[in-house]
């Protein structure tokens, strides 16, 4: 009995990758240097695999899911979206400049920082979503 209960290891470590992935993308909106994007895009898709119920959770959520859905849809990215990464990584480096960071770190991450904008800024704008 207890045996038809329980979930396959696979189920679990996707269980346990979407969990974590999500507290990553959680701390990424405290700390700065630490993306939220791709750890909230990382537990969809681990959740999916997982847990179909916490994946659709996070496709309906009230903050994440319209980007969520748009990404998925569209791999559209809001102009709000756009801004605010590549501010937050302009900002980041200055910081880091400011605060004497070795330069081939600065380097390194300038052209990682640059890539990164350039993507962000190369994906349309999501158009309107059907319900």
């Amino acid at each position: 009995m207890i045996a038809a209960t329980m979930k396959p290891p696979s189920t679990l470590l996707y269980r346990v990758l979407a969990v974590s992935a999500l507290g990553a993308g959680a701390l990424g909106l405290l700390l700065p240097l630490l993306p939220t994007t791709p750890f909230i895009l990382v537990a969809l898709w681990a959740s999916a695999r997982g847990a179909p119920e916490w994946h659709e959770r996070i496709r309906t959520h009230p903050r994440l899911g319209p980007s969520v859905q748009a990404w998925q849809a569209q791999r559209a990215v809001s102009a709000r979206a756009k801004w605010l990464a590549c501010s937050m990584m302009g900002i980041s480096w200055v910081g880091m400049w400011l605060s004497g960071v070795h330069p081939s770190i600065l380097i390194a991450l300038a052209i990682l920082f640059t890539a990164v904008c350039a993507y962000l800024v190369s994906r349309p704008e999501p158009s309107e979503l059907e319900p």
